[in-house]
């Protein structure tokens, strides 16, 4: 059951998307969009790499992905992988948070390798 106040909220953050930063590859900072269509199609991305032995549905091993203000992003597999991971986190924060299961409200930001 979602709590109507948290609903709203996690849908709104969920809108505004996840911050993120790489440790790694500064060039992957961005906030990336987390509902709708962009969800679908992270998520298709995903089922691909698990289903075809680390490719993306096109079939390469590098990716270029929006951020929220459009700007691509070159990933590699690994690094898409930890993208995925970090959203599907936050999402799944934010589900837990609209339903009541969670009091806090899930952070905005994450940092992967």
């Amino acid at each position: 059951m979602e709590t109507p106040g948290n609903d709203t909220n996690a849908r709104t953050l969920l809108q505004i998307g996840l911050a993120v930063t790489s440790t790694s590859t500064p060039a992957l900072n961005g906030t990336y969009v987390c509902s709708g269509l962009a969800l679908s199609a992270i998520q298709a991305e995903m089922d691909s790499l698990t289903r075809n032995s680390g490719t993306f549905v096109d079939g390469t091993t590098t990716v270029s992905w929006p951020d929220k203000t459009g700007a691509a992003h070159s990933f590699t597999v690994a690094q898409f992988g930890s993208l995925i991971n970090a959203v599907n986190l936050f999402v799944v924060q934010c589900y837990m948070y609209a339903a009541g299961l969670s009091a806090t409200q899930p952070p905005t930001s994450a940092t992967i390798p």
